[in-house]
């Protein structure tokens, strides 16, 4: 083993204490909140549906997973964004599931669900060793399945299905594996169906990866026809929950209303909308013109939506926005609601009462959970 791969395996082994780690994120942190800040432009109000990712460090001293996993999977992308809490590890779920189709041996290392996302770490093995070249994995690994006659669903344009429920996927990575021949990939989805349905499993759930054949030869050579697996996620979708609090009144008439509060070990989910009084919006022109997409751009509710974070009751502030959204709707009354949707990592110092800051308004957030 040399020096490199040597150093590489201590650091596994043996993290850094907190404190250092903190120091050396930090300053990682720092160059990605002000490279974010230039990319706040008007340019994401008008996509309406536009991501927003904020990679940035966790506050608190916060117990970190090994460096390997469903948890930690994307390369490339700061440690800070999976951090997690005491428990997450609990969640995580090992060797589920073996397929053989064709020449190709498919593996579920690891999967994971937290009640409202679930990850997904599999890994497909060829019978030769893989070329790693300065390439995306990702992109090899789609070169080499498309000589080997058939890939999984998820990688090109399918879905993933829970329960027989087709769910979406949020997103996709990979990496070379530790073992020749071996690529390593990750799929992670919000359980949400198409529409506005949200599934919520408990218990053992039944997960199906379909294979897609482009070669007749190879279906027939192959074991199953989708990758599947279950394991049991127990009572995630409602244990970490909290209570909803009552909307809150903005000094300007909007009402902040939050529609989903879920605070797990993994992840901080947040959903809600901001509905704009109807003297504010009588003005409105219609929906998907320029001048529509021009108004919607100089709502102060909607820039306070790009400067989104928690913070408790000392106003420190609560972990940090990993990933979300925001959007609009025009109902059939002609009301407005923004849309919003806050995805972070979690911390451990919260208050009795926190508060999810949107701008310089602060709407409470009692820690308060559904099922204590």
């Amino acid at each position: 083993m040399d020096e490199k791969k040597l150093m590489e395996t201590l650091n596994q082994a043996y993290p850094e204490t907190p404190a250092v780690f903190h120091e050396r994120l930090m300053e990682t942190a720092e160059g990605l909140k002000r490279k974010e800040k230039k990319m706040k432009s008007k340019y994401m109000l008008r996509m309406a549906l536009a991501c927003l990712l904020i990679l940035s460090l966790t506050g608190g001293a916060l117990a970190a997973m090994n460096h390997y996993g469903v948890l930690n999977f994307r390369p490339g992308w700061p440690e800070s964004h999976y951090f997690t809490l005491p428990g997450a590890e609990k969640m995580i779920h090992y060797d589920l599931a073996r397929v053989k189709t064709g020449n190709l041996t498919w593996f579920v290392k690891e999967a994971a669900y937290d009640g409202r996302v679930l990850r997904i770490l599999y890994s497909v093995r060829f019978d030769s060793a893989v070329a790693r070249t300065d390439e995306d994995a990702y992109s090899e690994y789609m070169n080499l399945l498309s000589s080997s006659g058939v890939y999984l669903e998820c990688d090109g344009t399918g879905e993933i299905f829970v329960n027989g429920r087709g769910v979406n996927l949020s997103s996709t990575d990979a990496r070379y594996g530790e073992e020749n021949g071996e690529i390593e990939c990750w799929v992670d989805c919000r359980l949400e169906g198409y529409g506005d349905t949200k599934l919520r499993p408990r218990g053992e759930i039944a997960v199906s990866m379909p294979f897609h054949f482009t070669d007749e030869k190879v279906k027939a050579a192959s074991e199953k026809e989708a990758l599947e697996f279950t394991m049991d996620v127990g009572d995630a979708a409602l244990q970490y929950a909290l209570k909803l609090p009552r909307p809150a009144a903005l000094r300007n008439g909007a009402v902040v209303e939050i529609t989903d509060l879920h605070f797990s070990p993994v992840t901080v989910f947040i959903d809600g909308k901001i509905h704009l009084p109807d003297d504010r919006v009588k003005d409105m022109p219609e929906e998907n013109t320029e001048a529509f997409l021009e108004w919607l751009d100089a709502l102060p509710e909607a820039a306070m939506l790009t400067d989104i974070h928690l913070e408790n009751a000392d106003g420190a502030q609560l972990g940090e926005y990993t990933d979300g959204y925001f959007g609009h709707t025009v109902k059939e009354d002609g009301s407005l609601d923004l849309l919003f949707r806050y995805e972070g990592t979690p911390s451990e110092k919260y208050s009795k009462v926190n508060y999810l800051c949107l701008g310089e308004w602060k709407v409470p957030i009692p820690m308060e959970y559904q099922n204590p």
